[in-house]
């Protein structure tokens, strides 16, 4: 068994015994009063063990006792109204965990218990003490810890010497000479003094308990000032006070006080101490991205582990079984986070086949961002066990090397060749299999913090892939029918979907960067929205995409048509392309706006800005470069620098004011359109 199940099983045996004690003896049906004790008492026990750790605190810990004392008490009625009866009826008590001593109820004063005390040991023929002899024994006496043992005053002796004193009727204890504080023997008759001999029994008493208080008036049956009940209490309050266990005249009442002021206190002591344990041993077995394999290493003298061969298998078997428990007993804990994180690593664990519809480009961006996911997402909890069990068999293998070299005839040679050999060291083996370990739970952290927005990221991937797919075989073929219809030309068409799959990997580019920074946590805002910003600018995206696939499928044809019998019709089609694409472009800036200003910090705005750049100024590259290519004089100079002038404006200086952002944009679209009329009425000229 384990440390940590050891623990766990103490607790519970602890646990289980203070609820048989409170339910068997502290009499309270009730659940929620007998739930609410022991938490009230584990309190208690923590407090108490802090007074000797935290003496500043002192003072605010013991009115924190104090209250929860009274709390405990008032929960628990019937026991200390049981426990204050038997005081009230009983006057001497002996203590089961100090036998040596007796109080006197009334006055708080403890007494030799006079069957461990040589009270008629003396030097004198029938065992009495002289007056320097019995001064002199008690100056050195210690009786059940109790020191400062001292002879009596007339008043305290005349007020035990009546019937209750338990040795009254005693060994002749009903009158005689018994030393005192009065230099000389104090003979007792009828309790009243008098006489003097040279010699005499001796009765020690102790006022450790009393000393500087007020016990004795506050225990009188004259006081006015406390009630029955309350004056009763101080006695109980000094039996606990001094952890002492009274015994009573109701065997019954010894055994509750026992198990409830004795034994239970104990347990709880105990049950906080295996808690404090075992959160120690859980807070190492249950760290994610905070795991420090030092303090496991800390148990192991690495320098004398190096030294020997033999010590250096066995440590890093017991070392990997070590890890190997900490992972299992992670894996139990997190079992419904691993059941998620392994039903993605299902979807991501495929090993990427190139496509053969796809271009080299393609498959390479594809099988790239799939290793992305598969590296940062996938959990692969076997081959972390897997790495660890290899290092395990080595180990393994250098013990079944020594047993068979100890089977042969020439062990001391082969023991030397085996030692010879190159080894990491310890500490290396340690610090790179927590590494392994480490990484593994890293994952789990991360996904448990962030489990809604990877598995929306792998349906992302997932789709995005498949409708890439989509786009070189299905809508490929649509466009290729549709062009067919009407007798368009294979080159033409094609021509169409070469610039159409140019600007789809464009924006395909544009997904596994959104999604890395989403995996460094989410981008605040300042408005808290259902769907992260990660997500909005994703889908933003993905509604552009299917914009530019409709444009395509659907207009980009028409636009031909219109144009290829017209004069220049060619160029004048180019120039209507572009700005139909633009137009979509427009709109997702405009969808990207409102996500840009909800950030909280300037560094998100930007990072979202630059994540689209190239995509707003792809219309206006391709004029720039269409009419380069081209070389069409009759697009004025002018035009072209107006053109580039365009394309040199940005927003971050706009990123202060959504307004003014805005307005630029609009400027920015109105300037676009204005230019390709001017170069589409510069090519009319023509």
């Amino acid at each position: 068994m384990s440390e940590l199940e050891n623990l766990k099983a103490r607790q519970q045996e602890l646990l289980d015994k203070i609820h048989i004690l409170e339910e068997q003896y502290e009499g309270i049906e009730n659940e929620h009063n007998a739930q609410k004790i022991q938490e009230l008492s584990k309190v208690q026990a923590q407090l108490m063990g802090s007074q000797n750790n935290l003496k500043q605190q002192l003072q605010s810990i013991q009115e924190k006792l104090k209250t929860i004392n009274a709390e405990i008490d008032k929960l628990s009625s019937t026991v200390t109204d049981r426990i204050l009866e038997a005081i009230k009826n009983q006057r001497w008590y002996f203590f089961k965990n100090k036998p040596h001593i007796l109080m006197d109820k009334t006055t708080g004063i403890l007494w030799a218990n006079l069957d461990y005390f040589p009270y008629n040991q003396g030097s004198s023929a029938n065992g009495w003490y002289e007056l320097d002899e019995a001064n002199a024994l008690l100056k050195n006496y210690i009786t059940d810890y109790f020191s400062n043992w001292l002879l009596p005053n007339e008043e305290d002796l005349i007020h035990i010497m009546n019937k209750t004193f338990p040795f009254f009727d005693k060994h002749g204890f009903k009158q005689g000479n018994y030393w005192c504080t009065k230099k000389g023997v104090i003979c007792i008759k009828n309790d009243t003094i008098s006489g003097t001999n040279i010699s005499g029994r001796l009765i020690p008493c102790n006022y450790s308990l009393i000393q500087d208080s007020e016990y004795e008036e506050n225990v009188s049956d004259d006081n006015l000032l406390y009630t029955e009940k309350e004056r009763l209490q101080f006695t109980l309050d000094l039996f606990r006070e001094n952890e002492l266990c009274p015994i009573f005249n109701d065997a019954e009442i010894t055994d509750l006080y026992k198990k409830i002021y004795f034994e239970k206190p104990k347990l709880l002591q105990a049950l906080s101490k295996v808690e404090t344990q075992l959160a120690q041993c859980e807070e190492v077995k249950t760290i994610t991205i905070n795991f420090d394999y030092t303090t496991l290493l800390n148990k192991y003298d690495t320098a004398s582990i190096d030294k020997s061969i033999i010590k250096y298998y066995e440590t890093v078997q017991k070392w990997i079984d070590e890890l190997m428990e900490y992972l299992a007993d992670f894996e139990q804990q997190k079992e419904s986070v691993i059941q998620d994180c392994n039903q993605i690593g299902l979807q991501l664990s495929a090993v990427y086949k190139d496509d053969n519809n796809l271009t080299e480009a393609e498959n390479e961006l594809l099988k790239n961002r799939q290793y992305y996911f598969k590296d940062k997402l996938a959990l692969g909890m076997d081959k972390v066990k897997t790495n660890l069990l290899k290092v395990k068999q080595q180990a393994d293998d250098i013990e079944y090397n020594i047993n068979e070299i100890d089977d042969g005839d020439n062990a001391i040679y082969e023991l030397a060749q085996l030692e010879k050999k190159e080894r990491a060291s310890f500490a290396l083996i340690a610090e790179n299999t927590a590494k392994i370990v480490n990484k593994a739970l890293q994952k789990i952290d991360f996904f448990e913090h962030n489990r809604d927005f990877i598995i929306k990221a792998v349906e992302v991937w997932s789709k995005w892939n498949e409708d890439y797919k989509v786009f070189k075989t299905k809508q490929y073929e649509e466009l290729k029918h549709s062009c067919e219809e009407d007798d368009i030309e294979a080159e033409v068409w094609q021509k169409w979907y070469e610039d159409w799959q140019k600007l789809r990997f464009t924006i395909e580019e544009k997904l596994q960067p959104m999604i890395a920074r989403g995996l460094k946590g989410d981008i605040e805002t300042k408005e808290e929205q259902e769907t992260p910003i990660i997500m909005q600018a994703i889908y933003v995206l993905n509604d552009y995409k299917i914009a530019v696939d409709n444009f395509y499928l659907e207009e980009r044809k028409n636009i031909y048509q219109q144009y290829v019998f017209q004069n220049c019709g060619d160029l004048q089609e180019k120039f209507e392309v572009e700005k139909e694409l633009y137009a979509r472009t427009v709109n997702l800036q405009k969808a990207l706006q409102n996500i840009i200003f909800n950030c909280k910090k300037e560094a998100d705005k930007i990072f979202i800005l630059r994540w689209i750049d190239n995509l707003i100024d792809i219309q206006i590259n391709e004029i720039i470069q269409f009419v380069v290519d081209n070389n069409l004089e009759q697009i004025s100079q002018e035009v072209l620098n107006e053109f580039a002038k365009l394309k040199q404006k940005n927003y971050y200086m706009y990123l202060a004011d959504i307004k003014a952002y805005s307005q630029e944009q609009a400027n920015r679209e109105k300037a676009y359109n204005s230019l390709i009329f001017k170069m589409r009425k510069g090519l009319m000229k023509k």
